[in-house]
């Protein structure tokens, strides 16, 4: 008796570990998915970018920037703190488009419960030690030479499920891009 109870904890907590690391791939792969979206608007056209990423107060573009007082829609923390997957509660973030549910075949275990989120929040010019905030941000040159164009910071927090949207895993980067431009 006691060595079957003992094999099922151990399933139980292997289950839970995998669990874990799913979601924290699932929350790791959205983190980078957004880096890339930033990395690559900055790159293109806006005609030519399909991404459409513009930052706003409502992050309407997939973007959110703080308003005149410094302070970020309430939505930005909410999506960062909540401590249950519930996507129709915990709104805000764009999802994720690679999909990492609805696999089969050898795949078929790989399911995430559902797709990762991300939030992307511009934080401001990248500026060196000791300059005086944003009034020199739009003057800065970085880099030296022609054409160079400032960098802007962005936080970034991403969200998702494991196996079952029991495990949830929360994971930040900070990001400096050029900002697109559009």
């Amino acid at each position: 008796m006691t060595a079957s109870s003992r094999a099922v904890l151990q399933e139980s907590m292997t289950g839970s570990m995998r669990n874990g690391q799913m979601a924290l791939m699932g929350a790791e792969s959205a983190l980078r998915g957004a880096e890339f979206n930033l990395w690559i608007a900055a790159q293109t056209s806006a005609a030519g970018n399909k991404l459409t990423l513009y930052c706003s107060f409502d992050g309407g573009g997939g973007c959110y920037m703080p308003d005149g007082s410094n302070n970020f829609s309430s939505g930005t923390s909410t999506f960062a703190t909540a401590t249950a997957w519930s996507p129709s509660l915990v709104t805000g973030g764009t999802t994720y488009t690679p999909a990492l549910t609805g696999q089969g075949g050898n795949s078929l275990s790989a399911n995430l419960a559902a797709q990762p989120q991300y939030l992307i929040k511009m934080l401001g010019p990248d500026l060196p030690p000791g300059s005086t905030g944003r009034s020199g941000g739009s003057l800065l040159q970085q880099n030296g030479g022609p054409n160079n164009q400032t960098k802007y910071i962005y936080s970034i927090t991403a969200r998702s499920p494991g196996g079952n949207a029991n495990t949830l895993r929360v994971a930040q980067s900070t990001f400096a891009s050029i900002k697109p431009s559009y």
